[in-house]
């Protein structure tokens, strides 16, 4: 159960990204922050899981760094993200951004040591690999599922 505290962060993270992601779509045509960001947010089993959910694309689809989002998020705050918050959220959210690595065995051997990271990656591959929500899939979508589930099972491995 989370606290009012917790739950005003994830309220937050939540308002922030439907201000950064508008007007995006998914690869479905779908509302990027209803389609793809709020379930990923949703299958988070924590508070911080939730959270990195709804942010996790911020630095790697919007011009913002990933200082400006946290900044971003503490001025929606009441009052500011602890500092111990705050450092496992930099360091999960610059994992997340596939461009601050050299390539993507790279990205997704780092997010693996990770929890928070780890965590919302496995959230988000398997919205990702949902190809119901496609209409019309095709071959590239495919190939682009079968990648994602060799890193899905990669992270799941102990």
């Amino acid at each position: 159960m989370l606290g009012n505290q917790e739950k005003s962060i994830v309220q937050c993270a939540a308002a922030l990204a439907c201000q950064l992601h508008r007007g995006q779509v998914d690869k479905a045509g779908v509302d990027y922050f209803t389609g793809h960001l709020t379930t990923v947010a949703k299958m988070g089993s924590t508070w911080q899981e939730q959270i990195i959910g709804y942010l996790h694309d911020a630095s790697e689809d919007t011009p913002n760094s990933v200082e400006q989002v946290l900044n971003l998020l503490d001025e929606k705050l009441e009052s500011l993200l602890s500092d111990s918050d705050r450092e496992e959220f930099t360091v999960a959210l610059r994992l997340l951004n596939h461009h601050l690595a050299p390539d993507r065995e790279t990205y997704i051997q780092r997010i693996k040591r990770n929890a928070l990271a780890k965590a919302v990656k496995m959230h988000d591959l398997t919205h990702n690999m949902d190809l119901s929500r496609l209409p019309n899939p095709t071959r590239k979508d495919y190939e682009r599922v079968k990648r994602y589930k060799k890193e899905y099972d990669y992270l799941s491995k102990l």
